[in-house]
This record gives structure tokens, C-alpha cells and sequence, in this order.
């Protein structure tokens, strides 16, 4: 079928019918677009209908038609994850059924998590028969054996062990005849284009621009086939000293990282991996002829027999949970559209010059993954649009040094900023008299948490704000970034979706006005983490989020989650603090969770006194509280949640994800998936555990 136009069909129609249409004002021909609309519909289906055959090529809706046709088992469903390669690996799975190679591709496959299997049976001690000696198995540990005694308790222990009672599923133990174990790995893996190293001193640089230690992870090595199981290089694990040393360098150099000296790619047999750790006022292991590489701590120390070069560039991989703040990953599809060219900003460019170009609106791109030490002044004319962003596939980072970013626009004029870092110093939107600024969006953003880290990653001034707004009748919108505390004044009006909100401590003051002690603007916050005490004019509406916040003692604040207004807006499916004034909540924690265990023991007790009813609320108000596995940015789980925190958190969000910025995620509806699907699989008698490595 040839595309059909609106004015195709309404030209088919006779010369009566059109001219009495256009004098009732063409109703005839809106409907004929329409029916065009609906022919290419269709049209595509027809298209389609060679491709929807076959589950490497047919759309989405057709994957459960066809996994139905060759037996496959849909658990719970899976917000955004497509379960395709779970269907076409079906049959392979089924014929492999019971085996352990069949195990870790449907876990991959079911939550698109990478995994490896591990039989515990195969390490436990036992006596041998003399006919087939296991040559690989000793009852006492070889502690001579560093890599073997690193790799104690992970995926990839290889040392023998006793029969440890209880169920694995149950996390009673691991090592016992009908025990097997997926560990997997929930951290994603991020290349950091190439980039300048930072220099500490003489021959000594960190990997990381905002001058940090960082773990570096590996990026996993495709696996050949089904039938091979998963070894560290194909998993995206941090690289360790003495696992990736020696002749294992290959394995990680220099697809996992790269060094540059002045153009020069080194290869793995001019690298040396080793500890480079705080030694004095220096580091340890000084090199004697040979690049070091620190990769737990993301160091380089280069010896004193080569001369200093005068460019020391890297690539890396790091790990975060997520696609959020300032990153290499895709970003395209949130890039705003511009008719004139971009302004492009490359190394040793002045962003401030690009900036002064579209004045008149439009976009200046990083085209680079450098650090700027600049503080550049963002102005638009009225009813503009400027953007300033890095380009896609890049992670720009800017180093106000102390001084500020400042963002003025003329009336109903937008800023947009994507997919930058900017740490030393905060943005302001600055009272100037004449700033009429409409709307601020940052997007895939980091406003570091304390403005500048020590090297070990802690904030330097964990009080101070990274975004302050001193202007009313502005809209600030933050999507996907993680940015640390925000004032703004009385009349704004701020909308936080998939984002942290840091103010470095609980006690600290994550969102309120200039004086930092009154109420700032209109606040909405959707999946979002907050950590601090917030102020705030009203809540619109607070959706899956955590506000974990706290008084200090002697503290000027009444509540750690204040509202001024609470007579419009809604909590809903949120972590909320007692003591908080917020509008009426619905399914918030605490409050529900004790509400529900008030109910169940009066069930059981009619007579319940006042007291007895307090002390069962304080109990659960003690109980369920975030925990997280780390609380610090720069951390590969910054702002992941343990998985021993409450289950009222974790899986206490409207869709059953856990609350929080990870709520996309949808993390327990993997877990449950996997645990569905493996019913099919694991042998029978056999125990499965799942453990999460991170």
C-alpha cells in the first residue's frame, strides 16, 4: 500500500462534495485526515508483518505472542524492561535446563542485570577417591596465594569450605550440597571520555577531574556464546590491585582505562599496578621505571626516570546506579531544538564568549570532556531560549573556583543547562532589578553536595547552597541531577523529578528561603531523595520521595519538613518524618506503617492503653528509617538503598519500587521476576540464592 495523503483522499472525492466543504469550512476534509492517519497504520502493521515474525526484529507488543509460542513463563512485569532476549533465549535455556550456564544468562536475560553463578556444592571439602583426584581443592587456605585470598567471599572464591547449615534463600548460608548462588550486579558502569588528569604534585595525578579518589570499574568483555560462563572481565566489577595485575593487566589495559603521556597511548607492559595509598605528605610505592596505577583509589604516579610530560590525559569507566547528574551517557533526546548552528566550546575555549553569542538564544555546546575553571555569567535576552550543555557522549565539568554562576534573563526568557558538573562555587539567579527570568531547567546536572570534595570526598563547606534563587515569579525545574542545598525566595516555584537533593547531613538545610530559617518557595518533588530539612511555601504534590530529614539539638527549626501552606497539595507513597507539616498524606511511612501495627494489636486487644499504643508508634518511627549504602557523592552507590532498609521503603512506592530516586529502576520487581522464573529452571533439590555484589 502506497502512503496516503489527507489531500490524496480529498481530492478522490467529487468536485460537489469538496466545494459544499469548504463553504461549511472543510469538516469533510478534517475528517479525511483522519482516515489517512488510520491507512497509515495500517500501512506500517503490513510493513511489519515479515519482521513481527522473528523476536530479533518484531515490535515490543509482539514479544509475548511469541515467547507464548515457545513456552515462555511471564512473572511480574517489569516497567521499562523488555523481556525479548528472555523469549529468544527460551529454547536454549530449556535444553540447558538445570545447568548453571542456564541459570546466569536468565537471570541477565529476566533483569537485565549482569550475574554469574556460582555452585557452592563444588567447594565444599570432601574426601577424594584416588582414581580422580581434584588437584584444585585444599582443605587449608594457600595465604601465599594473594589472588586467592582477595577473592574470598565473591563470585569468584575458589577455596574450600565446610557445610554451613540453613537455607541460602533465606540468607541462613551459602556453602552446603544443594546450594547455588546468582551474585549480581545492580551498579552500572560509565565511560569518562578522555579527559586531562588532575595534577596533585609533582608526578602524582588523580583520574578523577573534580580532583577525587575514584574506583575505577572494568567494562565488561562481551561473552562469546550461551555456553561460556561469566569471568570477571566480562562483568562490570571495580577493578582490585591484585586482580588485575600482572599478566591479567591485558584483560582490563587499556579497554577499562587508558593513559596518555603527551599523545602517547601506554601500553600494558609500560603500566604497573599497586597500591599507592597516603604514605607521609606522599604516596606509597614510588615507581621506579614503570607508570603506576592505583585502581581502587584511582591514582597515577609516574617515576622519576621519565621526565614529567606536559599533558597526562586518561579514560575510565566508573560506577553509578543510574543514568543522572552530569554523565557520558545518551542525552540526545532531551536536547533542545535551535534553527541557528550551535555555539561549540572545545579545550582552551572561553564559554563565556559562546555565551555572549546567543544573547539572542540558542545553544553552546561542550564539545569536550575537559574541566573549565571559569565562572561564566549566563544572560538572554527576553522571550529567548538558551542552552548551554555538554554534547552528547561527553561529561563537561566547570570549576567556578570560589566565585559564582549567575543566570539573568529579560521577560519570559528560559536557561536550560544539561549534562554539566560544576562544583567550587553555586548558581545564582541574582535580584539585578532588571532579571526577569521565566524558567530554569537543569537537566542531567551535578551542583556538587558541599560545593568543593577533599581528596577523600568529603564537602569542604557542607552548609553552604549550590542553587540559589533570589527572584520570584521564576520556575526552576531539576530532572535528573543531583545537586546540594537550595534557597529561593518566597515566590518561585521549584519542581524536582529523579533527582538528589543533598545538603551533605540530615540536620543540614536541603531547601528553604534566603535566611535559611523561614520558608522558601512552592515546592514539588516526584522520585526524588532529599537529605536535609526542608521549608517550604507548600507542597503541590510529593510523590514516591524521601525526605530524610532531622532536628539538631537546639535546632531554630520546629519540624524537619515544613510547610507553610498545608491546606493545598498531597503526600502520597513517601518517606516523610515525624513531627513534619505537610499537607494530608496517604500511604506516607512511618505514619502508615504505625497506623497499621496500632490496628493489628488492637485487633488482638481491644483494650489497648494510650501507652501501650505510643510505644508500639515509637517502635516503628525507630524502625522504618532510610539506610542507605552510601550517603556521600562521589561514591559509586551514592543514594542507593541497603538492601536490609525497611521493605516499607523499599518496596513502598505506588508501583511497588522502592521510594526515592530510584524508583525507575524498579529493582524489586526484578528481584521478584527472577525469583519467579527460576522456579522453572533450578534443578530439583537445589537451593537458590540471589546475592547482590552492589
Amino acid at each position: 500500500m502506497s502512503s496516503v495523503s489527507p489531500e490524496t483522499l480529498f481530492n478522490l472525492l467529487p468536485e460537489v462534495y469538496r466545494r459544499r466543504d469548504e463553504e461549511q469550512g472543510f469538516p469533510l476534509k478534517a475528517l479525511m485526515a483522519i482516515l489517512a492517519e488510520q491507512a497509515a497504520i495500517v500501512q506500517h502493521d503490513i510493513d511489519r508483518l515479515y519482521d513481527n515474525q522473528f523476536i530479533d526484529t518484531c515490535d515490543e507488543w509482539a514479544v509475548p505472542y511469541l515467547g507464548e509460542l515457545v513456552g515462555y513463563r511471564y512473572g511480574p512485569a517489569i516497567p521499562g524492561v523488555s523481556q525479548r532476549a528472555a523469549a529468544a533465549n527460551q529454547i536454549a535455556l530449556t535444553r540447558r535446563r538445570g545447568v548453571a550456564l542456564a541459570l546466569e544468562q536468565l537471570a541477565t536475560d529476566t533483569t537485565r542485570w549482569p550475574a554469574r553463578v556460582v555452585e557452592f556444592f563444588q567447594l565444599l571439602a570432601r574426601p577424594e577417591h584416588m582414581a580422580a583426584p581434584q588437584t584444585e581443592h585444599h582443605y587449608t587456605l594457600n595465604l601465599r596465594d594473594s589472588a586467592k585470598s582477595e577473592a574470598l567471599n565473591t563470585a569468584f572464591d575458589t577455596a574450600s569450605y565446610t557445610v554451613a547449615t540453613g537455607r541460602i534463600s533465606q540468607g541462613e548460608g551459602r556453602h552446603h550440597f544443594r546450594h547455588v548462588g546468582l551474585f549480581l550486579w545492580r551498579l552500572r558502569h560509565y565511560r569518562q571520555p578522555i579527559t586531562l588528569a588532575h595534577r596533585v604534585a609533582a608526578r602524582r595525578y588523580l583520574f578523577n577531574p573534580l580532583a577525587i579518589n575514584t574506583p575505577l570499574f572494568n567494562q565488561p568483555l562481551p561473552e562469546p556464546d550461551i555456553n561460556h560462563l561469566a569471568r570477571e572481565e566480562n562483568l562490570p566489577v571495580p577493578l582490585l590491585r591484585r586482580s588485575i595485575a600482572g599478566d591479567r593487566l591485558p584483560l582490563f589495559c587499556p579497554h577499562a582505562f587508558t593513559v596518555i603521556l603527551d599523545g602517547i597511548l601506554l601500553t600494558p607492559d609500560q603500566i604497573q599496578i599497586c597500591n599507592l595509598s597516603d604514605s607521609g605528605a606522599g604516596w606509597a610505592h614510588v615507581p621506579i621505571d614503570r607508570v603506576s596505577v592505583d585502581p581502587e583509589l584511582g591514582r597515577l604516579a609516574l617515576p622519576a626516570s621519565l621526565d614529567e610530560p606536559d599533558r597526562v590525559e586518561v579514560t575510565f569507566h566508573y560506577g553509578a546506579c543510574a543514568d543522572m547528574g552530569g554523565g557520558s551517557y545518551s542525552r540526545r533526546e532531551g536536547f533542545i531544538v535551535s534553527s541557528a548552528a550551535p555555539e561549540h566550546i572545545g579545550e582552551g575555549d572561553s564559554i563565556q564568549a559562546a555565551l555572549d553569542n546567543i544573547v539572542n538564544g540558542g545553544v553552546a555546546q561542550i564539545g569536550v570532556s575537559h574541566r573549565f575553571t571559569q565562572a561564566p555569567d549566563v544572560l538572554v535576552n527576553a522571550d529567548r531560549t538558551l542552552s548551554l550543555r555538554a554534547a552528547d557522549g561527553h561529561r563537561a565539568f566547570i570549576d567556578l573556583d570560589g566565585d559564582e554562576m549567575t543566570l539573568v534573563g529579560g521577560s519570559e526568557a528560559e536557561i536550560v543547562l544539561d549534562g554539566l558538573v560544576i562544583s567550587g562555587g553555586r548558581l545564582v539567579v541574582p535580584d539585578t532589578g532588571d532579571n526577569n527570568l521565566r524558567r530554569l531547567v537543569l537537566r542531567h546536572v551535578t551542583l556538587v553536595p558541599g560545593r568543593t570534595l577533599t581528596i577523600d570526598g568529603e564537602p569542604v563547606s557542607p552548609t553552604l547552597p549550590s542553587l540559589v534563587v533570589e527572584i520570584p515569579n521564576v520556575t526552576v525545574e531539576i530532572e535528573r541531577s543531583i545537586i546540594g542545598g537550595i534557597r529561593t525566595v518566597e515566590g518561585s516555584a521549584v519542581a524536582i523529578t529523579d533527582s538528589i537533593v543533598d545538603a551533605t547531613s540530615r540536620t543540614g538545610i536541603a531547601f528553604s528561603a534566603l535566611d535559611e530559617t523561614s520558608h522558601g518557595g512552592v515546592l514539588t518533588l516526584c522520585e526524588t531523595t532529599v537529605i536535609g530539612k526542608v521549608a517550604a511555601r507548600s507542597f503541590p504534590l510529593i510523590s514516591n520521595t524521601i525526605l530524610d530529614a532531622a532536628l539538631a539539638e537546639a535546632d531554630d527549626w520546629t519540624s524537619p519538613v515544613w510547610a507553610l501552606q498545608r491546606q493545598t497539595g498531597c503526600a502520597r507513597f513517601s518517606y516523610i518524618p515525624p513531627n513534619s507539616r505537610v499537607p494530608r498524606q496517604h500511604r506516607c511511612q512511618p505514619q502508615f506503617a504505625a497506623a497499621k501495627a496500632v490496628e493489628a494489636e488492637e485487633a488482638r486487644n481491644p483494650l489497648l492503653t494510650d501507652s501501650a499504643r505510643e510505644h508500639i508508634v515509637r517502635g516503628v518511627r525507630a524502625r522504618v528509617v532510610p539506610a542507605y549504602t552510601s550517603s556521600r557523592y562521589g561514591t559509586p552507590a551514592y543514594g542507593q538503598l541497603l538492601l536490609s532498609a525497611p521493605a516499607e521503603i523499599r518496596r513502598g512506592a505506588d508501583s511497588g519500587s522502592e521510594m526515592g530516586v530510584y524508583h525507575h529502576l524498579y529493582q524489586p520487581q526484578r528481584h521478584d521476576a527472577l525469583l519467579f522464573r527460576l522456579n522453572e529452571f533450578l534443578p530439583i533439590g537445589l537451593d537458590a540464592g540471589l546475592i547482590y555484589v552492589t
